[in-house]
């Protein structure tokens, strides 16, 4: 009953929104005569592309919302740009309405917009986070300049409290601001850090046409099926990928048997500094049931993954080795990315390294972060004594 209320509860949002679904901007910038402009926003996992050209310092679009909402983005100068140097952009939201551009100096990046409630929402956020992102902008430029790791770590260690600053304005924001489709793209960002409780008292606050359309509430949607998913006591989800062989591997195939699978790439220090204990354990336990699967992050370079395999040892026959199958064709840039065979996407995972522990009928036993190998001894030694 549920479902079909939240359904009808939907077509009712979606209707009431095309009664006047059409969003005009309109843009005045100098010194950017004959420049094309571009309009930029995802529906689904399609970009949508719009382009104009300035004339006379006026520029204009013109879309017809099949939503209440949608975040953009207006681009000026080389659309493939992908490090900003040679073009500028500011952030838009598309609502029902006129929204208003002005920019100086042929430049986007600091436009002053008005718009609807969602803009003004964006608006007076960003007053809030100037402070840090200029901060954070000049930050990078020293940090990237440094030569020693010991001059970065001084660095990291001196941004840490805006950084918490940062952290709690938008968390504020996030939790307080639940009828804003803004809310859900700081839920995405901090979701990594949180635990699925955590996550799912945030989403439950959230009105009902933010958990529609809200900036990337669909991506929450996923981090919440797939934590839900790898909860001790779930089955742990299952795949199937070609090991460093070539040959088919299942997960559910070491069914019987107790299973670390370890999230690592070759790339990642504290992967590979985990890896002497994993041999350990593995040397242990072995004889008792004890399977080992690694998951490498390394699709794009299956070399330095073979090779870090070797030079690591993690060759015996209860070592099962597969990359993760996160494919991106890098020409498309982010729309070229293709997470249907993502076996990290099932794990809900952010950060390498990440392990799980499977107990012998193929069920979550929990979680280990990186630092965590007290409680994986721990976790491992009751499961297989």
């Amino acid at each position: 009953m549920k479902k079909i209320l939240f359904a009808a509860l939907a077509l009712i949002l979606a209707a009431s929104c095309t009664k006047d679904n059409k969003c005009v901007i309109n843009g005045t910038i100098t010194e950017a005569d004959g420049q094309a402009v571009y309009l930029q926003y995802q529906i689904g996992d399609s970009t949508v592309m719009d382009s104009t050209v300035v004339a006379d310092g006026k520029f204009t679009f013109t879309c017809e919302l099949d939503v209440p909402y949608r975040s953009a983005a207006l681009i000026i100068g080389d659309i493939n740009d992908n490090y900003g140097q040679n073009s500028t952009y500011c952030q838009v939201a598309l609502e029902p309405g006129t929204v208003t551009v002005v920019a100086e100096g042929g430049k986007l990046t600091d436009a002053t917009i008005t718009g609807g409630k969602t803009q003004t929402e964006m608006n007076e956020l960003n007053v809030q986070l100037k402070p840090f992102n200029d901060k954070f902008k000049e930050f990078n430029e020293k940090y990237y300049a440094l030569t020693t790791e010991e001059a970065r770590d001084s660095m990291n260690a001196l941004m840490e409290p805006i950084r918490k600053e940062y952290e709690e304005v938008t968390t504020k924001f996030m939790k307080t601001q639940t009828g804003s489709f803004l809310a859900p793209s700081y839920l995405r960002m901090k979701m990594g850090n949180m635990s699925y409780e955590d996550i799912k008292a945030v989403y439950d606050a959230f009105a009902d046409n933010v958990k529609l359309y809200g900036d990337g509430i669909d991506d929450v949607k996923k981090e919440l099926v797939a934590l839900e998913n790898v909860q001790p006591g779930k089955d742990a989800p299952d795949f199937t990928a070609k090991d460093i062989n070539g040959n088919d591997f299942t997960l559910s195939s070491l069914k019987g048997k107790a299973v670390i699978i370890d999230f690592w790439a070759s790339w990642c220090k504290p992967c590979r500094a985990s890896n002497p204990h994993m041999l350990e354990l593995y040397k242990k336990y072995h004889d008792k049931g004890l399977e080992m699967v690694y998951v490498s992050d390394d699709d794009t370079a299956p070399d330095k993954w073979r090779e870090a395999v070797q030079k690591d040892g993690l060759t015996a026959e209860g070592f099962h080795h597969v990359l993760r199958g996160l494919k991106w064709d890098r020409s498309k840039g982010m729309a070229g990315i293709d997470h249907t065979n993502d076996i990290s996407d099932k794990y809900a995972i952010h950060f390498l390294p990440t392990k799980y522990l499977i107990n012998r009928e193929g069920k979550m036993v929990c979680k280990i972060a990186e630092g965590e190998d007290a409680k994986l001894d721990e976790q491992l030694e009751a499961l297989l004594k």
